[in-house]
């Protein structure tokens, strides 16, 4: 009996271990692409009128602290000071991927990437473009 007990726990044990790694991966492939419109912008479900941005500036390096949100290997999703900021910016980031694109609007600052480094580079383009 207590064998079949200890191969019961070691069951249980297993798929929490496998549900808890399936939610990460979750995670993971939660941050969305950026969707450029006529007069705005899309990230991560929010969209932002091109007319409210204020400044955009393309960081090589971005370094987080004293936030919440989901952090996992690949990706911040949250609230965090961003390089030493006093306040905290709305975070969306691939974070093995640089650059980084720093919105800042009257209201908000928001840091956020594509997976790949092209597709923010041409976004950052696109809005210098449209900001000015």
């Amino acid at each position: 009996m207590k064998k079949y007990s200890l191969i019961f726990i070691f069951i249980i044990f297993l798929e929490i271990e496998l549900s808890v790694n399936f939610l990460f991966k979750q995670m993971d492939s939660k941050l969305t692409s950026i969707v450029m419109y006529n007069n705005s912008i899309k990230i991560m479900n929010s969209i932002y009128n091109i007319e409210d941005i204020t400044n955009v500036e393309l960081l090589d390096k971005v370094i987080l602290s004293g936030g919440s949100g989901s952090n996992t290997h690949n990706t911040n999703n949250g609230f965090y000071k961003v390089n030493g900021d006093n306040f905290k910016s709305k975070v969306c980031i691939h974070n093995k991927v640089s650059p980084f694109i720093r919105v800042t609007t009257k209201d908000l600052v928001i840091i956020f990437n594509e997976n790949n480094s092209n597709k923010t580079n041409a976004i950052y383009k696109e809005l210098v473009k449209l900001v000015k």
